[in-house]
């Protein structure tokens, strides 16, 4: 009987151990996917601003973007667009936002919608997004961005 016991007991304890190991997993997604929300929302808002500042917090070190034309720039030069005007983004928008998390890596897919100036030459329109972001430090920051202009509208 007391072997019984002892093995009902260690039966629960270990699903109770799982389910809250479970438990905080999920929190913690939730937790990694909302963090990942933010900056969808902090990102357009600093292009709109041209807020360097924010920008550099939130693009790692080793940012690299691919633009609609095809042109692959890093943090460094992308923030220098900004900051000198060359390039101006009067209005940005996301939208049809949806995030996967891998560990601590999250791939992001949503629409672009914006207009402003690059070079002087007047910018626009509708844009397919990937953004990868990975959690270093304690803190989300993106890593690659990858943008493809909608034809056929």
């Amino acid at each position: 009987m007391k072997r019984l016991l002892i093995v009902a007991l260690l039966v629960a304890a270990s699903s109770f151990v799982f389910s809250q190991t479970t438990r905080s997993s999920a929190n913690q997604k939730g937790n990694d996917e909302q963090a990942v929300r933010q900056l969808l929302i902090e990102v357009p808002s600093a292009l709109e601003r041209a807020d360097t500042a924010a920008l550099d917090r939130i693009y790692a070190d080793n940012y690299t973007l691919v633009n609609e034309f095809g042109e692959l720039t890093t943090k460094a030069p992308r923030l220098a667009a900004i900051k000198s005007g060359e390039l101006k983004l009067e209005s940005v928008s996301f939208d049809e936002v949806n995030i996967r998390l891998y560990g601590n890596t999250a791939v992001a897919t949503f629409r672009v919608t914006q207009k402003g100036q690059f070079k002087g030459q007047a910018i626009g329109g509708q844009l397919r997004a990937t953004s990868m972001y990975v959690k270093m430090k304690g803190r989300w920051q993106l890593v690659a961005a990858q943008n493809t202009r909608i034809t056929g509208q």
